[in-house]
């Protein structure tokens, strides 16, 4: 793998990512760039331009900030120690400054610095505030500090040595961002960070190089537009902090800086509403009597479930009230859950690993992940019944700030009363009334009456966070034994079977959770309709994700989904990859898979770069084993020693279908290189290992890339093999559901084309007419688009190339239909003697390496011949340039072509595709 662009140093305040070049980024002492560093500060505090050199302005990040009650803490203090106290403070500045690459400009009221970046300045502005926290900590005073950063072009220029001497700074800065720093600074609260928009936006997108930890522990708020005296506009003004540490709160209006009002609070329309406060006088004196909360709890904020402290004698209820729980918070919209996967690593940074999530372990999670409140459930026996109490507990101060709690008598009363405590708290956390009642449905019809089959159910979904598949299964059938109707565990059990592409367990699975789907909340009927729908329907699918997102903006499985199926089925990766941009986040305890995939859809849209970085992210926070995507980012970068390593390194999963798609790069990887025999020999091979390990849709894919290979360099079996292979497939697509029907009909069409290529027109004429009527042409881009290449291909075969490029120029100019169009687009050019346009086409088949590695074929089907096509682009394009007269590009090509296949295994297909092209 490359080396990290950078590397997270820790120590002292939040840690600073140092890189190999030092403009733009902090530094610590001892780095390769720390002597450059230096001599520039020497040369700007002692030199200064000649007399009558005008000045000219730069664009920086102004700083600045002042301590709130300095005059105070003297007088508390007393001279002496508050001058110690400066002193060990200055000492902190001038360290801030050097590793945040600053300069200070003015230290005589405040401090007045220059950065190149915001992000500098931001960095600067926590490790100053954490230095004034530590250094009023050793006093026994409270240091904090108002702090504002804009950006913008400042003027500045050097004093001559004599003023400098007589007493001024050596450095002047004048200009518009200096007051409006001034501005945003005087707002400020105590202990506030206050920014620009333009400050904040550029800060934000660089945020990553503070390091994980730090960019984690910040929160970034918009608390609307000021008005600055002396500042025609409004500005947008940003917070940003520390949990724990800063405000996060809308700072106060004054003289110099007031919020922007809304129309409504304008005196002209304070008239108007005077009309109606009689009408609003009840709902006024209801809104006053009523108990603010003791948490400022919004809308979409987190909590954290601790462990059920069970004291009782009855076993079941340890890990079935907690599963119960949770599916009763997710069915509020007003309330999101860290996952227990979260909570999970959340431990292992911390180093408590298996530690119970009691009231302090969990609070300190929660402020680990930006929760606002933990809820601790206890169930109990008191005066022979049973109560189940929620306890809402304040993270900071480890308080209960409310509890409610409800009875009942005997074990089947427990979920009713968790019930009905789970609708007080939500309802003291600030959800409505109505917002609760409108989709609420009773636990146990919602997950099972049967704590023994919820106590399964819970142990499955353990089992499947942490990779024991099989045991998770099992659980899960032991779940629906003891509830039939549980249908939470047949959707779990369909997910299962879909992993392992089994289109017919997937659909009984699927049907048994439709049978009982009155049992599932209406997120996981959403959830269920949408999975139900990836069937037959994608596009219905991606809707149903869609409107679960819509209404959950934080269930991070609809935006997995909806990309997923979006990209895969319906080949749209730009609506996907916008989908994944709210996934990446540190509360989806998936953001390692949703960044995995955002590199896979990146691939396949030849941005090689952003999915390398996209997979190394992946790999940063978690992925580990299945790196086939990642393999193929080399390989289509020609860093084949590279892809080679990557490729050592994939370990099994323990599940069939995903261990034998990650072997690809058995064949990827030789192919691309030449090494023809080599790569169909693997692809044999896995398609045998498929076929054995009762995988029949995957074997049928791999059938047809053995196929597709061998139509490169036909042997005399070819025909009859491909006749007695297409019948048994015809066989099983008539009998198919949906879900394998669509794929077989890929396979079917990919084998039209081959049966075309190697002479048998009947046979591809059959196929085609068979399947062009068929569901999955239109509602499946891939199948439509290998329809029109098998039709282009007969059409080649009759002698019509025009007809062949009036099928897929269309694809080309709206970049739709497949890398594959393009091939054969390349050769019915070539026929028609459009050579101008062919060149076009080689050379974008030439350039697009990652889609040719990355693009959704249905179970990879067509890879190889487009790792094939790829390479032969490159012998088209040599053939163009001798036809256009342009011997200097024949040679090009020819050492490009040299290059990418060199040695003569594949020499067979190259000869065989020479002679088509003559």
């Amino acid at each position: 793998m490359r080396p990290n662009a950078g590397a997270v140093i820790t120590g002292g305040w939040p840690p600073c990512r140092a890189w190999p070049e030092t403009r733009g980024a902090c530094v610590h002492p001892g780095s390769p760039a720390e002597p450059r560093i230096r001599m520039e500060a020497t040369l700007t505090s002692t030199t200064a331009p000649p007399a009558g050199v005008p000045v000219t302005p730069v664009l920086r990040a102004v700083l600045l900030c002042d301590i709130v009650d300095s005059t105070a803490a003297t007088e508390r203090l007393g001279d002496q120690r508050w001058s110690a106290l400066m002193q060990r403070h200055d000492r902190m500045l001038r360290d801030a400054l050097r590793l945040c690459h600053g300069q200070l400009i003015d230290r005589a009221d405040g401090v007045l610095a220059l950065f190149e970046r915001p992000i500098q300045a931001l960095d600067f502005a926590l490790r100053y505030q954490r230095g004034l926290r530590e250094l009023g900590r050793e006093e026994g005073v409270d240091l904090r500090a108002r702090i504002g950063i804009h950006v913008g072009d400042v003027m500045m220029w050097a004093n001559a040595p004599a003023d400098v001497r007589a007493g001024a700074k050596p450095f002047e800065v004048e200009g518009l961002a200096k007051p409006v720093a001034a501005r945003l600074m005087g707002l400020a609260l105590p202990g506030q960070i206050l920014m620009s928009g333009m400050a904040q936006n550029l800060a934000q997108r660089a945020v990553g190089e503070l390091g994980e930890d730090t960019a984690a522990r910040l929160r970034w708020l918009m608390h609307g537009r000021y008005r600055f005296k002396g500042v025609p506009a409004p500005m947008l003004v940003h917070e940003v902090g520390e949990v724990g540490l800063a405000p996060l709160r809308p700072p106060e209006s004054g003289a110099k800086a007031w919020r922007e009002l809304p129309l409504w609070r304008r005196p002209p329309m304070l008239a108007m509403e005077m009309l109606v406060v009689g009408a609003l006088a009840v709902a006024g004196l209801w809104t006053a009597l009523r108990a603010p909360p003791a948490i400022a709890f919004a809308e979409r904020d987190w909590v954290v479930v601790a462990d059920l402290q069970n004291r009782t004698d009855e076993p079941l209820f340890d890990d079935a009230l907690d599963v119960a729980l949770r599916v009763g918070l997710e069915q509020s919209r007003h309330v999101n859950i860290i996952s227990e996967l979260q909570v999970d690593r959340t431990l292992e940074r911390m180093q408590r690993q298996g530690q119970p999530l009691d009231r302090q372990v969990a609070s300190e999670v929660a402020l680990r992940e930006g929760a606002r409140a933990v809820i601790l459930p206890t169930v109990a026996e008191v005066g022979g019944r049973v109560r189940v109490s929620l306890e809402v507990i304040d993270p900071h101060s480890g308080v209960t700030v409310y509890s409610e709690s409800a009875d009942g008598v005997g074990v089947e009363s427990v979920l009713p009363s968790l019930d009905t405590a789970l609708t007080k708290v939500r309802g003291r956390l600030g959800e409505t009334m109505s917002s609760i009642e409108a989709n609420r449905i009773p636990l146990e019809q919602a997950t099972t009456s049967n704590l023994e089959a919820l106590k399964a159910f819970s142990m499955g979904v353990r089992m499947r966070y942490t990779g024991r598949a099989a045991e998770a299964q099992a659980l899960f059938e032991e779940a629906v034994r003891l509830d039939p109707e549980f249908a939470m565990a047949w959707l779990r059990l369909a997910f299962m079977r879909y992993v392992e592409v089994d289109a017919e367990g997937t659909r009984a699975y699927l049907d048994k959770a439709l049978a009982h789907s009155e049992h599932l909340t209406h997120r996981e009927r959403l959830f269920l309709e949408g999975a139900e729908a990836t069937l037959s329907d994608p596009r219905k699918a991606v809707e149903r994700f869609g409107t679960l997102v819509a209404l959950y903006p934080d269930d991070y499985r609809g935006r997995y989904n909806y990309a997923y199926f979006a990209h895969f089925d319906l080949l749209e990766g730009d609506r996907a990859l916008e989908q994944l941009e709210g996934a990446i986040f540190s509360q989806n305890p998936a953001q390692a898979s949703a960044a995995y995939l955002s590199g896979s859809i990146a691939l396949s849209a030849n941005q090689i770069d952003r999915a390398i970085t996209l997979f190394e992210k992946a790999e940063t926070l978690g992925v580990r084993g299945y790196a086939r995507d990642f393999v193929e980012a080399y390989i289509a970068k020609r860093d084949y020693a590279e892809a080679a390593r990557l490729q050592s390194l994939q370990t099994s999963s323990n599940v069939v279908a995903p261990d034998l798609e990650a072997r690809l790069v058995e064949v990827s990887l030789p192919l691309d290189q030449g090494r023809y025999r080599e790569a169909l020999a693997a692809m044999q091979r896995l398609a045998e290992e498929a076929m054995a390990r009762d995988r029949k849709l995957l074997a049928r894919a791999y059938q047809l890339s053995v196929f597709s290979l061998r139509a490169y360099a036909p042997d005399e079996t070819l025909g009859r093999d491909l006749e007695g292979w297409v019948k048994e497939v015809e066989a099983e697509f008539d009998q198919a559901q949906p879900w394998p029907a669509r794929q077989l009909a890929f396979h079917l069409l990919g084998g039209a084309w081959v049966a075309a290529h190697t002479g048998n027109e009947p046979l591809a004429k059959h196929l085609v007419s068979k399947l062009e009527s068929h569901f999955s042409i239109e509602r499946y881009p891939a199948n439509a688009a290998m329809l029109r290449i098998a039709r282009a291909e007969l059409a080649l075969a009759s002698g019509e190339p025009g007809k062949a490029v009036e099928l897929l120029l269309p694809d080309h100019a709206r970049n739709t239909g497949l890398y594959f169009s393009r091939a054969v687009l390349l050769r019915a050019l070539l026929a028609t003697r459009r050579d101008a346009e062919a060149a076009l086409v080689a050379d974008w088949l030439i350039e697009n390496r990652g889609r040719a590695l990355g693009e959704p074929t249905l179970l990879s089907a067509w890879q190889p011949a487009n790792v094939v096509e790829n390479g032969l682009a490159i012998r088209a394009a040599v053939e163009i340039a001798r036809r256009q007269g342009l011997p200097d590009m024949v040679r090009t090509y020819e050492a490009a072509f040299a290059k990418a296949w060199p040695g003569d295994e594949a020499l067979e297909v190259v000869k065989r595709r020479d002679a088509a092209l003559d």
